[in-house]
């Protein structure tokens, strides 16, 4: 392997294939972290793959993270800090669109990226660690996969280009989902669209060895395709949302996001799953459950950039205001995971959730 440590948080190197070319590989490096995407990886990740794009070379690119995570979500600690040391409410928002503005630009790269980007999606994979999986080309998971949308423990909401990949999920359990916070699997993710092969979790290297063999001479999106379905697939644990299907149609049936979060708690003595996904409702910013609820009725039909246009104009809405820094505060700082909301179900309304649409008074 050819290593070149191009950044601290981002290890890249490259692969020789059998076939005279390579495999550009991007190792997520904030372990502690669980790899949690703050501006400085972000910046990374863009600029290596854009100096692959240009590279012939280079016929493939791989992205994985460590076997306990491929990434955790965005660092919002870390926008939460740069939030309050701001010097003005003003500058306060224009960092937090900055931020937003590189996390989604990445996943926007991502997506159209002119060559096969294939995320092993071992371990823990949440908030913007599914932005990357849903960007890339091609997605592995693994019997050790654990994926969720938890934003609205923390005053934010289900992001990353969530209102777009959840809608592939199918009779609506990704707006279940973004509600909830409820982690779900590798058997899910295959179910909703977020991954297309499950490989053993101890098999990573053998993967990327069967790859370097194979002959890129042809198509490399066929080439990968082949190589992956020749080896030995592995077992997933069942698909918690279809062992559910009937409970989760009677929340997202609901005229309402009150509605189905009332029914999310009447549900909660049905399973251990929905009585986890009840807790963590108890717990959720009502702000945040509205907002998941409305984007996902109003991005049902609408690209991923389309997508991700409007959730930069949420997002920077809601980590200038109060229920982020409490959320924040409340499960990250004082980790007392009692955070004070703003507002009850009840109390969010029309106008309250269509503020957060409005146009950004920023520098562009």
């Amino acid at each position: 392997m050819n290593t070149d440590v191009s950044d601290s948080v981002l290890l890249a190197s490259t692969l020789p294939t059998a076939s005279g070319q390579a495999i550009g590989i991007l190792s997520l490096n904030r372990p502690k972290a669980l790899n949690a995407l703050n501006l400085e990886l972000i910046t990374a990740l863009r600029a290596q793959l854009l100096a692959w794009q240009q590279d012939p070379s280079i016929v493939a690119v791989w992205l994985q993270g460590s076997d306990k995570a491929l990434c955790a979500g965005g660092d919002i600690r870390e926008v939460q800090q740069q939030s309050l040391q701001a010097a003005s409410p003003s500058a306060a928002l224009q960092q937090a669109s900055d931020f937003f503005q590189a996390e989604y630009g990445l996943y926007a790269a991502m997506a159209r990226y002119s060559k096969p980007i294939i995320t092993w999606c071992g371990g823990i994979v949440m908030g913007g660690g599914l932005g990357l999986a849903a960007a890339s080309s091609v997605r592995i998971v693994t019997e050790t996969t654990l994926m969720a949308m938890p934003e609205i423990s923390i005053g934010l909401f289900p992001d990353a280009g969530a209102s777009w990949f959840l809608q592939r999920f199918p009779f609506q359990s990704g707006v279940f989902l973004g509600l909830s916070g409820a982690r779900f699997n590798g058997s899910d993710a295959m179910l909703g669209n977020l991954a297309e092969h499950a490989l053993p979790a101890a098999s990573r290297e053998a993967t990327l060895q069967a790859l370097c063999a194979a002959d890129w001479q042809g198509s490399a999106h066929e080439v990968i395709t082949q190589t992956l379905l020749a080896l030995p697939a592995q077992a997933l644990p069942a698909s918690t949302v279809l062992a559910h299907q009937a409970e989760i149609q009677s929340v997202v049936t609901q005229p309402n996001f009150q509605a189905a979060l009332t029914q999310i708690q009447a549900l909660a003595p049905r399973s251990p799953w929905l009585q986890a996904a009840a807790d963590y409702v108890a717990q959720g910013c009502a702000s945040s459950a509205g907002l998941h609820w409305l984007l996902m009725q109003r991005c049902r039909y609408a690209s991923l950039e389309e997508v991700l246009n409007l959730e930069h104009t949420v997002a920077s809405h809601c980590v200038t205001r109060a229920d982020f820094l409490e959320g924040v505060r409340a499960l990250l700082i004082d980790k007392d995971k009692q955070p004070r909301w703003s507002k009850s179900a009840a109390q969010v309304d029309d106008a309250w959730l269509a503020s957060f649409l409005q146009p950004l008074p920023l520098n562009t």
